[in-house]
């Protein structure tokens, strides 16, 4: 029986017409942004650049002092990544390679907990957060998603592949656990890493319900947070000009993060490191 061959023209109208649909949304944004209440609130869509880009994230730094809150983003987004991501590699690579008393139980909470919905945490998280001093910190918004269930789950998974012939050797030849984890299990799993950092790195900058019950000192703001004074404002008329530009600027780390990390996704080369 042949095998039907699909015409690249189909699959390349398939993947123009994708693109169109994923990206014009974003697309629209960054025109609005350039544009007065009175063009993005006509009868009909208006695609033309307008001159007021400028003027519209001057009224976002005037109102909420934007720089710093990219800075609070920033700071929290960027120290949870690599806290995160170095405990659930570790985590997810210890489950997967090292059969212990009580780990199928460990692995098992695990498990249960990703069915418990955020929401049903959060009062008993902010408890434990308000008692241990934490409340108003950046370090209270950081910590409860240190150990994502998710991500641990995700590196369990990618560790599992990861060829035990190759610890065995590194033991032979004398290397501690320590070494054989960081110095050849890390090289190998990088492109599952990778995966993660950027799950967790997109949690963090995109989170909203944490940092709005926690944070209550305006200076410490995050983007979302912001982004909802803005829009929940009863005092000042929404401009959309303004609040488009901070859209688009907000999502502009997470494009340029995601893009840069695109040219280090690689095959994990399981097959030849054992080779």
């Amino acid at each position: 029986m042949k095998r039907k061959i699909l015409s690249p023209v189909f699959i390349y109208t398939v993947l123009i017409i994708g693109l169109v649909v994923f990206s014009l949304p974003y697309v629209y944004m960054i025109i609005s942004s350039t544009q007065t209440n009175d063009v993005i609130l006509g009868t009909k869509l208006n695609f033309k650049f307008g001159p007021h880009f400028l003027n519209n994230l001057k009224e976002v730094q005037d109102k909420y002092e934007y720089t710093r809150v990219l800075m609070n983003s920033a700071i929290i987004t960027v120290v949870g990544t690599i806290l995160s991501t170095f405990i659930t590699t570790l985590a997810g690579y210890v489950m997967a390679k090292y059969k212990f008393k009580g780990s199928n139980f460990i692995f098992n909470l695990v498990m249960i907990s990703r069915m418990v919905p955020g929401f049903a945490l959060l009062i008993p998280t902010f408890y434990i957060l308000s008692k241990l001093g934490l409340t108003n910190t950046f370090t209270g918004v950081i910590v409860p998603s240190l150990a994502s269930t998710t991500s641990v789950f995700m590196m369990r998974q990618y560790a599992k592949q990861f060829p035990t012939e190759l610890m065995e050797a590194a033991r032979i030849d004398g290397a501690g656990e320590w070494t054989i984890f960081w110095k050849i299990a890390v090289p190998v799993l990088i492109p599952s890493i990778i995966t993660t950092a950027l799950l967790t790195f997109m949690g963090y900058w995109n989170s909203y319900l944490f940092p709005l019950v926690i944070l209550s000192d305006s200076k410490k703001f995050t983007v979302p947070l912001v982004i909802q004074n803005m829009t929940q404002n009863n005092y000042d008329p929404l401009n959309y000009g303004a609040l488009m530009a901070l859209l688009a600027t907000s999502v502009l780390p997470v494009v340029l993060i995601y893009m840069w990390l695109q040219t280090k996704f690689k095959s994990n080369g399981l097959d030849s490191a054992i080779k």
